[in-house]
Formats: structure tokens, C-alpha cells, sequence
């Protein structure tokens, strides 16, 4: 499994980077699609959480989902990155990607991330657009907009915590058009699943809007008598890879095709994200392409 310390969160970007060239190779022969990437959270594009003289509104939301402060720092710094690489892909390729769309709900990190992207690829700013604004939003009017007749999308999904809404998800699979890698916030929801089965209501909402349905608490959740005077309580089945398989699942409800997951887990060996693949597009060779080139990234993820 791939962890915190070395090439921890390089893993992942290097996944993102080498599935994007792959995608552009084998998109090489369809000049008829225009190709675009689509970074949900973008952030600043490759610093650090930790280092932002503003503070962000979801470094908050760690403190619940990912307990400690060196869990939080390790989740921070895995988080970094990923902005750029889609630009690195498309730079070095032959085929390239013919607009990029970069959110983030967080108005300085956008500011920087078009900073960083006016100087370190000046020549390709007229095919960015940087959306300020809820992931789930921009989407939305994203997806709407587009004419997916004409064109394909890579999506990358790499939320702090559980903003991603189950919704966004359904209309991504939607377009038949979209490969998108989710990166699950497995940590996040593991510690929201109490032990006692008493989940607060807030928290309960937050778990149907994740996994787009009140049927997990059945999934991880089973009635057992406790005593002899018949009271009940709730045994929680809530491990990593029952979790990790339920929501490959979930995804199943509404992709065509899902990958493999792989498992990123912190430096004390704590599961924070699963990185999934999910492919909209209805034709069998199409799926089996990505499914060929993801599921070998993922296996290369999950090595020890």
C-alpha cells in the first residue's frame, strides 16, 4: 500500500499524470472529439495546504475527518499537486487536451493557481478556465453546457473531505463521455461510522449524500441482541476494504464500468482515500481500454 514519507503522495500524481498521457495516446486517432480535463479541486495548483498565509474553510473539516494533527498534515500534503498535471500531460503530448477546467472554492488559491499557470505555461492560459465556486456547482453548469457528442472528458475528483455530492456523480456518468478518477475520502467516512451505530443526524446526512443513498447504514451496520432482557444494539462491519468495495458498488449503479481501487493510507498506516476509476462511455472497447491502463496504475498504487 502506498503511504505518507518517499513517493507517498507522488504516487498519486504520478497516477493522474501517466493516465492522462495514456488517455491522450489513445485518443490520438479521434480528431473528431475535442478532449478536455477537468480538476474539481484544483486548489493552488502544487503547494501545500499548510503553507497558505489565509486559512482555508476545509482545513477546519480535518480536525473531524482525519483526527490528529499529524494525520491532518499528512492529508494536506498528499493533497497538493494535482492541479498541474494535467497541463504537464497535455504539454508533452502530440495530442492534446483542447480545454482545461480548473475549480476551486477557495478565491486565493485560485489566485495563485493562475499565477502559477501564467508562468510556468504561459502558452497554454487561452485553453484554461479557473472556476471559483462549490465543485458541485461549476459542474453542474459545466456539464450542461457541453456537447458530449463532440467531446470527452477526464475528470479528477480530489475532495479535503466529503464534498462531493452523489448527484454530481449520477451526472458525470450521465454525459456517457467522462473517465473520472474519485478519489474517495475513505478516512473521512470510516471515523464518521461510530462504533456505537449512533451516528448524529448531521453526519448520517453527509453519508446519504456521499454514497446517494440512506442504505449504508444496513451495509455496515447489523441488529444484534445485546443482553438477555432482548435489547438490541449495532454491530459495525465497517472495515477498509468492505467499505472500499461497497462504494466500487455504488459507483457500479451508474458507471458502465469501474476500476479497481487503490488504497492510500497515511504514516501510521491509517486508510484515508480510495482512488477509484469510473467510466461513463457505453462502448465496450472504450471501457476496456481504460479499464486496462487504470486498473494497472491502481495495482501499481496498491504495491507495497
Amino acid at each position: 500500500m502506498s503511504r505518507f514519507g518517499g513517493s507517498w503522495s507522488e504516487s498519486k500524481l504520478n497516477c493522474v499524470e501517466d493516465y492522462a498521457r495514456r488517455y491522450l495516446q489513445v485518443m490520438h486517432n479521434q480528431p473528431w472529439a475535442n478532449l478536455h480535463y477537468v480538476d474539481a479541486f484544483a486548489g493552488r495548483g502544487k503547494q501545500a495546504l499548510t503553507s497558505e498565509a489565509e486559512p482555508n474553510p476545509d482545513a477546519a473539516k480535518a480536525e473531524l475527518l482525519f483526527g490528529s494533527e499529524t494525520d491532518r498534515a499528512d492529508t494536506e500534503g498528499f493533497l497538493e499537486g494535482s492541479a498541474l498535471r494535467g497541463l504537464s500531460a497535455s504539454a508533452s503530448s502530440s495530442r492534446k487536451f483542447d480545454r482545461f477546467m480548473l475549480i476551486d472554492a477557495h478565491k486565493p488559491s485560485c489566485q495563485e493557481l493562475r499565477a502559477t499557470i501564467e508562468a510556468e505555461y504561459p502558452e497554454m492560459l487561452d485553453t484554461v478556465e479557473i472556476r471559483c465556486e462549490d465543485a458541485n456547482v461549476a459542474l453542474k453548469n459545466y456539464l450542461e453546457r457541453v456537447d458530449w457528442r463532440a467531446t470527452r472528458s477526464l475528470v479528477f475528483l480530489d475532495p479535503f473531505g466529503l464534498e462531493v455530492q452523489w448527484s454530481t456523480i449520477e451526472k458525470l456518468a450521465n454525459t456517457g463521455a467522462c473517465d473520472v478518477w474519485y478519489l474517495f475520502p475513505l478516512g473521512g467516512v470510516i471515523r464518521m461510522m461510530t462504533n456505537s451505530g449512533q451516528v448524529p443526524d448531521l453526519w448520517r446526512a453527509r453519508l446519504d449524500e456521499v454514497f446517494g443513498t440512506p442504505d449504508w447504514y444496513q451495509e455496515f451496520y447489523r441488529a444484534t441482541q445485546a443482553s438477555l432482557f432482548g435489547d438490541t444494539a449495532a454491530l459495525k462491519d465497517a472495515s477498509t476494504s468492505h467499505v472500499v468495495d461497497y462504494i466500487r458498488r455504488r459507483l457500479n449503479t451508474v458507471f458502465p464500468a469501474v476500476s479497481k481501487a487503490g488504497v492510500l493510507r497515511n504514516s501510521k498506516g491509517f486508510p484515508l482515500f480510495a482512488l477509484i476509476l469510473g467510466v461513463a462511455n457505453p462502448g465496450r472497447p472504450a471501457q476496456e481500454a481504460a479499464l486496462r491502463i487504470g486498473n494497472h496504475l491502481v495495482r501499481r498504487l496498491s504495491a507495497p
